[in-house]
């Protein structure tokens, strides 16, 4: 079984999905790092994926992303990080829903203004007034993961050890006995 990480970019899913990859001896696949490869196969180029969305403007890079998504049919009890906007999509909730176990990583606005601005403005804000423009984004992107079935973890409740422990017991409880 696939476990599933989404959120807010600064939630943890990839230094969670990391971690837990690596304590349980599993692949463990960044929808981000797929961008990148695909992007490099495709242009020659090798950037972030920040710098990826800024020369591709949104809807191309949502195109670009989907391709990534479903390139993830080929991984098995994998751990999986997606990209803070995948699941803008509806279709890729349905498609990865299929896919494995959905974790939603959730934190305050205030963490993710922190870890998000400590790395600078990313290029989906609003450089004029970045605070209330991550906010507004933040707010829908909230409703939208909040409305997906998944398991939730709270990530300002609980530290690194704490968040690994939930993630197990995901694990623990959804895949079947051995032999079944």
């Amino acid at each position: 079984m696939n476990l599933i990480l989404f959120g807010f970019k600064g939630s943890g899913k990839t230094h969670f999905g990391k971690l837990l990859a690596f304590t349980l001896h599993r692949p463990f696949i960044d929808t981000d790092d797929l961008i990148i490869e695909l992007y490099a196969e495709q242009s020659g180029q090798q950037l972030s994926v920040r710098e990826i969305h800024q020369v591709l403007s949104e809807k191309p890079f949502r195109t670009l992303e989907s391709a990534a998504i479903h390139s993830l049919t080929s991984f098995t009890d994998s751990v999986i990080a997606l990209g803070g906007g995948t699941l803008l999509n509806p279709n890729h909730v349905d498609f990865l829903r299929k896919m494995g176990q959905m974790v939603y990583l959730e934190a305050g606005f205030d963490t993710i203004q922190k870890r998000i601005f400590d790395q600078g403005i990313p290029s989906f804000v609003d450089a004029d007034d970045p605070i209330s423009s991550l906010r507004k984004i933040y707010q829908e992107r909230k409703s939208i993961y909040e409305s997906i079935a998944a398991r939730r973890i709270n990530t300002d409740l609980l530290d690194e050890d704490g968040v690994i422990a939930v993630l197990r017991s995901i694990i623990i409880l959804e895949e079947p006995p051995n032999g079944c």
